[in-house]
């Protein structure tokens, strides 16, 4: 996906819970680990010590011209050389980020420890390559390093080089960023040598750089998504540039942006040969975006508008490595995936409609060199984003079940149809990112201080981070145990009502009450509007949200009308809303609180009106959200126990900016803008009770636990069976 750009730096400290998983995996015959090390240790979770062995060494290839390499590209495929001759591979992978919870991808504050453990858990999930976007610490190239070192199964590596992105943003021209990407290049290749020393830089990785985990890299994929203002702002500023004829590789008779990506490969290439005498095949980041099909039926202007084809750039015979091409490919966006016929009328062999295999037939189909699928995946969010109503695969709003089941249905799908390999996005998630129906609602300066689980961009992970210690984790079960006195807030008509609140959430428990009873509670969130009446009921002050209590499958939040963001920032771009009376400081309404998935547009094709999309977010969801229950459900909100009923509450939900700091949505109306204001209490009542303050804490470091999600179980068997015999 596209990357925040250059974050800010935050020097904050980092909680681990837990040890790897490895024995446990072994145990139970979950995955395959090759042979370990009698100098390293592996720490049990029971915290005994195995020893690992040395493992022999990855061969390297070395042609006639005294140029070495291990890994090419031979027609459709990969091929690593075994030592003997190059095998076609086919690769397993997944993306690993760059951020933690408590800190932004730019502060660079993974340890070795923690990729150590990491790539253990990646390795018996049958895993045999990752992906990493741009210059990581050291500790990274180091973790690498140290596991291929003692494991006969080699971890190989995916490394991206990123373009200046406040350049590409403000110039819409990729000449502007050639020199910029290119001493990137330079800098990588120095890196895997072991042969770098970066001085400290803000929002960027540095430090000294002493292992050479060159023999590893299997390749480069160069450059980030480019869109229709970058490649054509690129062609329109220099219609006169149509070819480049480098050492290593060459465009001719194509447009200025294939001469822009031809030369910056070439320098790569260049600087790693003269220096090093080593070379690795060579891609660009790519996805439908700017693939070379046509899809008439795309909605949006932007996504069908320009052409990105790595099949205009020739190898010389100075360059055997090859060049291949790499997409990153999701089901439920750009529009044309599930609006092209050709698509939604497809169905796979068992009979289902598969918009996503049905363009990946396509795709590849238009291509003679291999294709790597470099991203692919469905997020566990509460939110969501993007539908795809044939097939649900949907950017949002998904079971953890059901993330294991549709990335297991695409990964097969990309091996069935010839591609070299598929990427999952990614290892973990990453509380740091922002999702366009959900941005402008929170503060970018404090994302990763918090889990959003209204953002889909927060929850691509096969590892989840969630809030809490694994043993005290807030559990939403229908039992009692997770409440005690300290958390009663108030007694009203003989219900006792509970509060307490973690880096996701706001917890409520009610006790009292039976799954006949029909009650709400009012939340009295801004101190700047609200309503002191729902329903004809009198509440014991001007509140903001309701949360209704109405049985297993009519309980929801409301929103006061005039404090619903939805009608401030989609109101104008749907056309099934009614805006009357929402800029209404009196209004005693409250209203169902929704997410936008598509603002209303128009069918280029026939000019027609197609209707905007929205979903009622603020419905809850009955069940359990613990983990080790049958019945786990991640997208859990409420469940009853025996004379209760608890609750966990987004803070998003509520209209929080950012809890970490009490910021929560200002009078938007008023000020014409979205602009936070800071509070230290909440108010929370019952029915008609008089509305008690629950006091809010700051933090900086959001206390949170690692689990590996079902989806890291359901692709560890199908890795192992996805591979060229």
């Amino acid at each position: 996906m596209i990357s925040e750009g250059v974050l800010q730096t935050a020097m904050k400290p980092f909680k681990k819970f837990g040890v790897i998983i490895l024995a446990v995996l072994l145990a139970a015959g979950c995955g395959k680990v090759a042979k370990k090390a009698s100098s390293i240790s592996v720490e049990s979770p029971g915290g005994s010590q195995s020893k690992l062995s040395r493992a022999s060494e990855q061969p390297i290839y070395s042609n006639g011209n005294s140029i070495s390499y291990g890994y090419k590209t031979e027609g459709k495929l990969l091929s690593i050389y075994n030592g003997d001759k190059f095998k076609p591979t086919y690769l397993n992978g997944v993306n690993i980020g760059s951020g933690v919870p408590g800190f932004f991808p730019g502060e660079h504050s993974i340890t070795k420890k923690q990729y150590s453990t990491w790539l253990e858990e990646i390795g018996a999930m049958n895993c045999n390559c990752v992906r990493v976007y741009t210059t990581q610490n050291p500790d990274f190239y180091e973790a690498i390093y140290d596991y291929n070192e003692y494991h006969e199964n080699k971890i190989y590596l995916f490394l991206g080089v990123w373009y200046d992105e406040d350049t590409v943003l403000e110039k819409n021209d990729a000449f502007e960023v050639l020199d910029y990407a290119v001493n990137e290049a330079k800098e990588q290749v120095d890196i895997i040598h072991g042969d770098a020393t970066i001085e400290p830089r803000t929002g960027r990785a540095s430090g000294r750089y002493t292992k050479d985990i060159s023999k590893y890299v299997i390749g480069w994929i160069l450059g980030i998504e480019s869109d229709a203002e970058f490649i054509g702002g690129t062609n329109k500023a220099h219609p006169d540039i149509t070819s480049y004829d480098g050492q290593y590789l060459s465009v001719s008779n194509s447009d200025a942006f294939h001469a822009f990506l031809c030369h910056f490969g070439d320098e790569a290439i260049k600087y790693e040969t003269e220096k090093y005498k080593m070379q690795r095949p060579v891609s660009w980041s790519n996805w439908p975006t700017a693939d070379m099909l046509e899809h008439p039926q795309e909605l949006s202007k932007g996504e069908d508008a320009v052409v990105m084809n790595v099949e205009n750039i020739k190898p010389k015979e100075t360059f055997e490595p090859g060049v291949f091409a790499s997409y990153h490919i999701y089901p439920y966006y750009p529009d044309f995936m599930m609006r092209d016929e050709k698509y939604h009328s497809y169905t796979d062999e068992t009979g289902k409609v598969n918009t996503y295999e049905a363009y990946l037939k396509e795709l590849i189909s238009h291509h003679n060199i291999p294709v790597l699928v470099a991203e692919f995946g469905v997020p566990t969010s509460r939110g969501c984003t993007h539908v795809n109503a044939y097939t649900g695969f949907n950017q949002g709003h998904l079971t953890e079940a059901e993330q294991a089941a549709m990335l297991e249905s695409m990964a097969q799908d990309i091996y069935d149809a010839g591609y070299c390999g598929g990427i999952v996005f990614s290892w973990q998630d990453e509380w740091f990112k922002r999702t366009w129906n959900t941005a402008d609602h929170s503060n970018p300066n404090r994302r990763a201080y918090w889990s959003d689980d209204q953002t889909s961009e927060q929850f691509f992970g096969v590892m989840a981070f969630d809030p809490g210690g694994a043993i005290d984790f807030m559990k939403i079960d229908g039992k009692m145990d997770d409440w005690n006195k300290y958390d009663l807030l108030l007694t009203q008509d003989n219900k006792k009502v509970y509060v307490k609140k973690d880096c996701r959430n706001l917890y409520i428990c009610v006790e009292g009450v039976s799954e006949n009873d029909k009650f709400f509670l009012p939340f009295d969130v801004t101190p700047e509007s609200g309503s002191n009446e729902y329903k004809g009921t009198a509440l014991g002050a001007n509140v903001d949200f309701i949360v209704d209590i109405d049985g297993r499958e009519n309980t929801r939040v409301l929103v006061h009308k005039y404090y619903d963001k939805y009608a401030f920032g989609f109101g104008p771009y749907d056309d099934l809303f009614d805006e009357t009376g929402y800029n209404d400081p009196n209004s005693k309404d409250f209203v169902p609180i929704y997410l936008c998935l598509n603002r209303t547009r128009k069918d280029p094709a026939t000019g027609a009106s197609v209707d905007s999309e929205k979903t009622e977010t603020g419905l809850l969801k009955y069940g359990t959200n613990d983990p080790t229950s049958p019945e786990f459900n991640n997208l859990v909100d409420f469940c009853y126990g025996d004379n209760f009923v608890e609750l966990k509450i987004p803070w998003a939900m509520l209209n929080f900016r950012d809890p970490s700091d009490r910021e929560i949505e200002g009078d938007f109306w008023k000020n014409n803008a979205l602009t936070g204001i800071q509070i230290s209490t909440l108010g929370v009542g019952i029915n008609d009770s008089e509305i008690k303050t629950y006091k809010l804490e700051s933090w900086d470091k959001p206390e949170y636990h690692e689990r590996l999600k079902q989806a890291y179980y359901t692709l560890q068997r199908l890795f192992e069976k996805l591979h060229f015999e």
